[in-house]
């Protein structure tokens, strides 16, 4: 590996923190498009003690069917302090964030490159899953921190704008 790529289990940290004591009701979903989805499940009769808890800026993952889908779910959670999920998604979090961003980690997990990847790795199995011991070898490119702040900064100006322009374009159409 490069010298300045690192693997995921060199940066991250898992979590498997239970909502034991069944305070959290907000049930979220990880969707291909690699953000969070509020669940719509039927929970009603369902032990929400056994859910996972994520926090902000935690990452969730589903490792099923990987090369199925030839795209990773994928996703920070970064709009609701806590929730739960499904015992079935691994939630990982940022072991430093002097090393890496978690904003950082999110654009790369975003990269059509590191999908064509883990859908290669993931072709070996019978249903194109990946261990998480797998998925936990693939390299990250690690900048030092202030470029990483800055590629993290010019890609939020562009989302933004791209925003922008579609929300004037859907004033023009109406």
């Amino acid at each position: 590996m490069k010298s300045n790529y690192k693997t995921i289990e060199d940066l991250v940290i898992r979590v498997d923190e239970r909502n034991s004591d069944c305070r959290v009701t907000e049930l979220l979903g990880l969707s291909i498009d690699k953000c969070f989805i509020k669940s719509v499940a039927n929970t009603i009769g369902t032990d929400i003690s056994k859910y996972k808890i994520i926090r902000k800026d935690d990452f969730a993952v589903s490792l099923m069917q990987v090369s199925r889908d030839s795209k990773i779910p994928i996703a920070r959670q970064k709009d609701i302090d806590i929730a739960i999920m499904s015992p079935a998604y691994p939630i990982f979090r940022v072991k430093d964030k002097n090393v890496i961003l978690p904003e950082y980690l999110d654009m790369w997990f975003k990269r059509s490159e590191f999908d064509r990847e883990a859908a290669f790795i993931a072709v070996g199995g019978v249903r194109g899953s990946m261990p998480w011991e797998e998925f936990a070898q693939m390299g990250v490119r690690v900048p030092d921190i202030e470029t990483q702040r800055l590629i993290v900064h010019n890609y939020n100006v562009i989302e933004d704008r791209i925003a922008l322009k579609r929300k004037i374009n859907d004033n023009l159409a109406a």
